[in-house]
């Protein structure tokens, strides 16, 4: 089986990690409350994007907005003139009739697929993630 690494081009790994650094960098700027809850969703005309899941969080981050502009011109180079905050509701927050019904059990062959790919990556958290979706049906499994 290939390392799900492999699948993506080089350019989209390079692009992802440096937005996880520009949110990390972002991330020890804010207090304690919304630190947890922004990511930079990228640069777009200009403008960096945050996303943030409550219209309370995007407040606060209105609130700090020159001094995230500050930060990642003198850290990261970049030239952005505002920053534009977006909400996006959590994953776990959204409740909709197709979320709220059962879902269909697995088949053997996609419960082995996620379980060989969770031992795969490198990542904990992803493995682990793939994990929990592999057992949503069939009760716990093991590492």
């Amino acid at each position: 089986m290939r390392r799900p690494r492999t699948l993506l081009a080089p350019e989209l790994l390079h692009r992802a990690r440096e937005l996880e650094n520009l949110t990390q960098s972002v991330r020890d700027l804010l207090p304690p409350g919304p630190r947890e809850h922004c990511w930079v969703g990228g640069l777009e005309a200009g403008a960096l994007i945050l996303v943030t899941d409550t219209g309370a969080w995007a407040s606060q981050l209105r609130y700090l907005q020159r001094e995230i502009l500050k930060q990642v011109k003198a850290h990261h180079g970049l030239q952005a003139k505002s920053v534009r905050i977006r909400v996006r509701p959590a994953m776990g927050s959204v409740r909709s009739e197709s979320r709220a019904r059962q879902l269909d059990p697995l088949s053997p062959r996609a419960r082995s697929a996620l379980l060989g790919a969770a031992r795969a990556v490198d990542d904990p958290e992803l493995s682990q993630a793939l994990r929990r979706l592999a057992a949503r049906s069939h009760g716990p499994v093991r590492p």
